[in-house]
């Protein structure tokens, strides 16, 4: 492993950790035991060190979910690959939702963050437009749908300690993370059905 990435792998956990405020470039550079101009030479700053995660891991996960939902099917099984992809790279990249939530809550990273979720928004809206034209406005608009989902998604692993405390019961387990994805897939399925008998 090159000295870049073992930064970035220590900037990730300290990242997911502290968040960006409270960690440290030295903290850093000590976690992963190289010198701390190596970070600046590398990254420039701790800015830049910070974007080069985020961006790491949106590019990423841009291109499994474009390939998930460019998968051949019908527009519920595309969606269901969508969720089943988004779930499992939260599950193996546990700090990503962590190091986002904080910075979507007001932090300086905001704009980058908003930078990268924009196109992959975009392309989940015209999905269920095309796919469901009744999600174009009203209650059930595609807009919100996105949200809710995402909300359902993204609070599942940044409140996964507290819902182990709540449930006595590791929510990351594979059992429980099956059950999730199963859970999400029956209120899909109950969406689309009210979708079709109200004629929207």
């Amino acid at each position: 492993m090159s000295a870049r990435e073992q930064i970035l792998g220590a900037a990730d956990r300290l990242f997911g950790d502290k968040g960006f405020d409270a960690a440290s470039v030295r903290e850093i550079a000590e976690e992963c035991g190289v010198n701390k101009a190596l970070v600046h030479y590398h990254f420039g700053s701790k800015d830049g060190l910070f974007e080069s995660v985020l961006d790491n891991y949106y590019q990423r996960l841009d291109r499994i979910l474009l390939e998930a939902m460019q998968k051949p099917g019908r527009p519920k099984e595309r969606i269901f690959n969508m969720l089943d992809t988004y779930m499992d790279f939260l599950a193996q990249n546990r700090n990503f939702s962590r190091i986002v939530q904080r910075e979507s809550s007001g932090g300086k990273h905001l704009e980058r963050i908003r930078e990268h979720l924009v196109p992959m928004f975009s392309q989940a809206l015209k999905l269920l437009h095309d796919a469901f034209p009744q999600t174009s406005s009203g209650d059930l608009a595609a807009e919100h749908l996105l949200v809710s989902f995402y909300g359902m998604i993204v609070a599942y692993f940044t409140w996964s300690e507290m819902l182990q405390g709540l449930t006595g019961s590791d929510p990351l387990s594979k059992t429980n993370l099956a059950g999730r994805k199963k859970h999400l897939h029956k209120m899909l399925d109950t969406i689309l059905k009210e979708m079709v008998r109200s004629g929207r």
